[in-house]
């Protein structure tokens, strides 16, 4: 029974706390801008709904327990609600839809509900990607997304807006990930950005970043009146596509090891390895702005069914 709680649990990693995000970038020289120059934002506009699709492999190791992967789909809807004089958007997120096949030893079973469904997050951004602030729709409801408290993120910190080809960066960030569990995770990431080229997909401009992640968190998971505490290490890897002209992420691939350490009751610690593998593609905008409405599959039967 408690060998079920550790792999119930093993996807935890960061405390509650209240704050939001504050933003570092260590000095130096500033970045030179040239002909090969490229610019990253995002921009979205009010009324906006972005829908992306998640393709996801989690493998989970226990020391001295078990061990069992995970093959995920989900599906994702960020819908911008407002955006306010200083540049701020405002949005809710949410998943909509979530099936997952579990693999451990010869033993499959699937999934195709999950409790995170249907919540709802509320956050603000600027168009770089800061927090301006973060919370749940209910903080007295724990639960945790099927990716666990640190799945990469849907709409990560770019933190600087421009910069020539293969120019970089280091950003650091305190991160309230209310969009992966209540209690919500908090995360201390250094992120080493790279401008990397522009090309065209699926018949769009893009232009493509990447970052190196390192960081650690802490969660506090209370239960049936029993305290669960994780201590999380990461480290992670992010391929981020943008749509030039809709200044949105068209794809994005990210990997994450989270190497955790768990306080049970009785003051028993349960230490793993969590790994990540992601790739999020965005399936459609819809807009109240005709220009800005986008599907990757533009089959006029699709296009009829969708309500802007």
């Amino acid at each position: 029974m408690i060998r079920s709680l550790f792999l119930t649990l093993c996807f935890l990693s960061a405390t509650a706390a209240g704050v939001a995000q504050f933003n570092i970038v260590p000095g130096g020289k500033p970045l030179v801008l040239g002909k090969d120059t490229l610019c990253f934002s995002y921009d979205l506009r009010t009324g906006d709904t972005l829908i992306y699709t998640l393709e996801a492999m989690d493998s989970v190791d226990v020391v001295s327990g078990q061990r069992f992967a995970k093959f995920r789909s989900e599906a994702y809807k960020i819908i911008c609600d407002s955006v306010s004089p200083s540049g701020i958007m405002h949005l809710t997120m949410g998943l909509v839809f979530a099936a997952e096949r579990h693999v451990r030893g010869v033993d499959t079973t699937t999934r195709t509900t999950h409790p995170w469904i249907g919540r709802r997050q509320f956050i603000g951004i600027d168009r770089l990607g800061h927090r301006a602030y973060a919370r749940s729709d209910n903080d007295t409801s724990a639960t945790v997304s099927p990716g666990g408290a640190f799945q990469p993120m849907l709409l990560p910190i770019i933190d600087t807006s421009c910069g020539r080809q293969q120019q970089s960066w280091l950003s650091q960030d305190t991160v309230l990930l209310v969009e992966n569990a209540v209690p919500n995770p908090v995360l201390i990431q250094q992120n080493f950005w790279r401008v990397l080229d522009h090309f065209d997909t699926l018949g769009r401009k893009t232009l493509r970043i990447q970052y190196t992640q390192t960081g650690n968190g802490a969660v506090v998971l209370r239960s049936r009146g029993n305290s669960f505490q994780t201590q999380s290490l990461l480290a992670g890897y992010g391929l981020v596509t943008f749509d030039r002209a809709l200044n949105v992420i068209l794809h994005q691939f990210a990997t994450v090891e989270n190497k955790f350490t768990m306080t049970v009751p009785g003051g028993i610690e349960v230490k793993g390895t969590h790994q990540t593998t992601e790739t999020i593609t965005l399936r459609e905008l819809r807009s109240p702005d005709p220009r800005r409405r986008w599907s990757k599959d533009p089959s006029p039967a699709k296009r009829s069914k969708t309500n802007h």
